[in-house]
């Protein structure tokens, strides 16, 4: 009786050790997390597949919510964070190692170069062309005859405002065909009558033995005027040409989404045929404005991300909002400042880094962990 009483107390007295050695186990397996290097948004809490690729799981090493903790820590302080992505953090060595480096962002001009196939206009062309010139002319001569003779009366409010924005629509397509304001307030005291006359839009000058004709991509259209400058190479004689944009086209080809530009060679004196091929080079610098150097930014398809530098070691994902693409960078809209500091190099391992650490962080929470 007496075995069976000590046997007894020390199994109650062995009871609280059992539940606590086992609830420690638990708790020291429950943080294990095990993610896939390729799909690093799929977690779990014990090793296997993953069910997208068929690869096997990784462990990950580490406190799973340090990236949590960073992005509250970037939240408190006032800064938005970017979804799906945390902020990392590296050591002087771990730098080294994975090559990332920086660069500042910069306001400058954004220069960019529009390269676009052409050939030798043909006379037919130019007679198309130059009527486009003379009804446009024509056009606004009269309207503008009409709103001055108005403008005396006033006994017709709608038909004035009417006119006033046809005289703006006549203008910009005059602005387009390539006359300057100064020309245009010359049209203004032509008459009608002498209105289709005008020398100075004829096309057919003996100085200007030659046209081209270039085929703008519609994404560059934007940054076209009529009067800019364009070099012209003409590979049938391995020969370059400079020459002046006077006119461009309203009217896109639907197969090709392109917009043809008529350009004027100057100072070329070879033989070239109608049809010729030729390759047209057109410099564009635009307005100053925050520059940050391409290989910076991370094209998602559907977002732009850069790397920011919070301070040393520390990489902020971040979303920004681009106005063009130029030979020397992304022009920014919104997101980043003068100043600040951008990865340029090994910013893909960043965002690796970056994803996980989201990953994980969501895991901690129990949001996106996955039993198997």
């Amino acid at each position: 009786m007496f075995y069976k009483v000590i046997k007894i107390l020390l199994i109650f007295a062995f009871i609280p050790f059992a539940f606590n050695f086992l609830f420690s186990s638990s708790n020291a397996f429950a943080k294990d997390i095990w993610y896939c290097p390729m799909h690093p948004h799929y977690t779990s809490d014990r090793p296997g597949l993953c069910p997208i690729c068929n690869m096997s799981l990784v462990k990950k090493q580490g406190h799973p919510s340090a990236g949590h903790a960073m992005q509250e820590h970037l939240q408190a302080s006032g800064k938005e964070g970017t979804e799906g992505h945390a902020p990392v953090s590296l050591t002087p060595q771990q730098m080294q190692w994975t090559g990332v480096k920086t660069a500042a962002v910069q306001r400058a001009p954004l220069v960019k170069k529009v390269r676009a196939a052409g050939y030798v206009s043909t006379v037919h062309e130019l007679f198309e062309y130059q009527d486009q010139f003379i009804q446009a002319h024509i056009d606004y001569v009269t309207t503008y005859r009409d709103y001055k003779r108005f403008a005396h009366t006033r006994r017709n409010w709608d038909a004035h405002r009417a006119l006033q924005v046809k005289i703006h629509e006549t203008k910009d397509k005059l602005l387009r065909l390539g006359l300057g304001p100064m020309e245009i307030e010359k049209l203004e005291k032509v008459t009608w009558r002498n209105a289709w006359q005008q020398p100075e839009l004829l096309l057919f000058k003996d100085d200007v033995p030659y046209w081209v004709v270039a085929q703008i991509f519609e994404s560059d259209r934007g940054f076209l005027t009529a009067g800019q400058e364009v070099e012209v190479e003409i590979p049938a004689y391995h020969e370059q040409a400079k020459g002046v944009v006077r006119f461009i086209g309203g009217i896109f080809d639907s197969q090709t989404r392109t917009v043809n530009a008529l350009i004027e060679l100057q100072g070329h004196r070879g033989e070239l045929e109608g049809d010729m091929f030729v390759h047209v080079t057109i410099p564009i610098e635009l307005n100053e404005s925050v520059m940050v150097p391409k290989e910076a930014v991370l094209d998602t398809g559907t977002r732009k991300i850069v790397y920011v530098q919070a301070k040393p070691g520390v990489f902020e994902p971040r979303d920004i909002e681009v106005v063009a693409l130029g030979d020397n960078g992304w022009a920014v809209k919104s997101g980043l400042k003068e100043g600040e500091q951008v990865a340029v190099e090994g910013n893909f391992l960043l965002d690796s880094e970056s994803r996980l650490q989201a990953a994980f962080a969501g895991a901690s929470q129990g949001g996106h962990s996955h039993g198997n």
